[in-house]
């Protein structure tokens, strides 16, 4: 839902800023059918999508899944029509449906952080990069929805010129404080950075190390920090000690894919640092309740864990 406003609703903005209309769009679903949303609600649509129909820029939005939403036939369409458009962009899961369309071999992509390296993995002809958005030759892909207000904010700079887009920033409330080639981040620093900087660049360097731990002292070394002062800080601001912390983003991580990915256990253990699937187990199992398997079977029946 979040993709689907961040791409629509600065377009809505600008035209009530301007006063007329400006740009127009359309929704379609490759059935006609109304989509459902991740978080469940029905997104109407105008029509069942027509790759014959000719417009300026197609942007296509995707979730979780988009594999099975998705079959040949629909990417058949969308290869069909990218010759169409003068722009064609990916958003989210989007970049997944143009990569398997095809119209990304040999150019340079984004999608979200969560999928990076899967993405790369299973499309090596593709340049993945963690930008927040990418723009190579007539395609962009986002990583996400504030990634994509960006992008959509520097389409109206494109367009209509830069006061129009600043405008439409402020009735939104939203600072660009990112550059599009800024590495999207597994954890939202917002105000870290201005209360305290050696904090985000500890979480950086932790974040850069989910598959091969560093020790504390080795953080801190990196930091010109005493091991001391570190956890000082880290108590001081984030409630918990460094290795604690580091620990629970292995783990939340860890849960992201066992939720959201088909990735064996054994996978998972060696993509977030623990050195058996017994450790990985019992760790997960300590904190969430339930073993990984458990979890996905959860996820699979609908029921929360």
């Amino acid at each position: 839902m979040m993709s689907v406003a961040s791409a629509v609703d600065p377009l809505r903005v600008a035209n009530r800023v301007a006063g007329e209309v400006v740009f127009d769009w359309k929704i379609h679903t490759f059935d006609g059918s109304p989509a459902r949303l991740s978080c469940g609600l029905p997104l109407a649509v105008d029509s069942r999508f027509d790759p014959q129909k000719n417009a300026d820029v197609l942007i296509v939005i995707a979730g979780f899944d988009s594999d099975i939403h998705a079959n040949k036939a629909a990417l058949a369409q969308i290869s069909k029509s990218a010759a169409r458009y003068a722009c064609v962009g990916g958003v989210e899961a989007g970049a997944w449906l143009l990569a398997r369309a095809g119209l990304l071999t040999g150019r340079a992509a984004t999608t979200h952080w969560e999928d990076l390296e899967d993405f790369a993995q299973k499309h090596p002809e593709i340049n993945v990069i963690p930008d927040r958005y990418v723009i190579d030759g007539k395609f962009f892909t986002t990583g996400g929805a504030s990634p994509t207000i960006d992008f959509m904010l520097h389409l109206l700079r494109s367009r209509r010129g830069v006061a129009l887009a600043m405008e439409v920033a402020s009735t939104f409330i939203y600072d660009e404080a990112h550059q599009p080639t800024d590495a999207q981040s597994i954890v939202a620093l917002g105000h870290l950075h201005t209360v305290e900087p050696r904090i985000i660049d500890a979480l950086k360097i932790m974040e850069s190390h989910i598959d091969e731990p560093l020790s504390v002292a080795r953080i801190a070394q990196a930091l010109n920090m005493s091991v001391r002062s570190l956890e000082n800080l880290f108590r001081a601001v984030m409630k918990v000690s460094p290795g604690q912390y580091y620990r629970a983003l292995r783990l939340s991580t860890a849960r992201r894919m066992v939720i959201d990915t088909k990735l064996s256990a054994q996978e998972i253990a060696v993509r977030t640092g623990f050195n058996s699937l017994s450790a990985f187990s019992r760790s997960f199992k300590s904190s969430f309740g339930v073993s990984p398997l458990q979890a996905r079977m959860a996820k699979l029946t609908g029921v929360e864990t």
